[in-house]
């Protein structure tokens, strides 16, 4: 209890000099350093010295989201809206509350939203593909995905979804495509171990049993599971 009252305290003190935008900045520092209740600490100081500041708003609606604190986080986004409706970034996060929540149609509806503001940012198109995704549009979760890549070409979640819907879809000219994708994901990040499994079952898909054979090696060294089990069932055999 005392140490939280010195933090409390020091927080206050450092405060009391500083503007809201300074105290809002601040926030995003420690925000990004998953400081959540401290976050909230100067956020509600940076409130208190300039109701109006929709960044403050939207900032402490991230760290409450992150606490999950979801209906106190989502009564901030949409504060932040109410100030700033300009701004891109409260309609994401109040879309991607919905989408944590499995409320798919208002996701849509806010990512809409943000990309009428900022039509720029892969990851609103890769975000709104899994809404489309689970609402079972999948050509509109294509499009998405398609157009998040071309955006953003090092986004490897964008690239790893894309290569996971044409996987799926009964269109067997796309299982080449899916490996492409799956290939570009492992590229940027050779830790990827679903990717690598993806992939070796595109390989296997196309007849390609000694690439996908590499590939599930390549998995089995990090230990998944599923890679030693495919591996154990199309690999060990001559």
């Amino acid at each position: 209890m005392q140490n939280i009252l010195k933090i409390f305290l020091c927080l206050m003190f450092f405060a009391c000099g500083k503007t809201s935008k300074e105290l809002t900045e601040e926030a995003r520092l420690l925000l990004q350093k998953q400081r959540y209740e401290e976050a909230i600490l100067l956020l509600n100081k940076a409130i208190d010295k300039n109701s109006k500041n929709a960044d403050a708003f939207n900032a402490r609606g991230v760290a409450l989201f992150e606490l999950g604190k979801y209906n106190d986080a989502r009564l901030d986004y949409e504060q932040a809206i109410r100030l700033d409706s300009s701004d891109y970034k409260p309609f994401y996060n109040l879309a991607e509350l919905y989408r944590v929540q499995k409320k798919y149609t208002e996701a849509l509806q806010n990512y809409n939203k943000a990309i009428q503001r900022n039509a720029e940012v892969a990851d609103l198109y890769v975000n709104r593909g899994v809404s489309y995704y689970n609402l079972q549009d999948t050509t509109q979760a294509l499009t998405d995905f398609r157009k998040a890549v071309s955006l953003q070409k090092d986004n490897k979640q964008a690239w790893f979804n894309l290569g996971n819907l044409l996987f799926f879809s009964q269109n067997p000219e796309h299982i080449q495509e899916a490996a492409l994708c799956f290939e570009t994901t492992i590229n940027l990040d050779t830790t990827f171990q679903k990717a690598y499994v993806n992939l070796a079952q595109s390989y296997l898909r196309l007849n390609q049993k000694e690439k996908a054979c590499q590939k599930l090696l390549k998995a089995k060294t990090m230990n998944n599971a599923e890679a030693i089990q495919l591996y154990q069932i199309f690999c060990t055999q001559p």
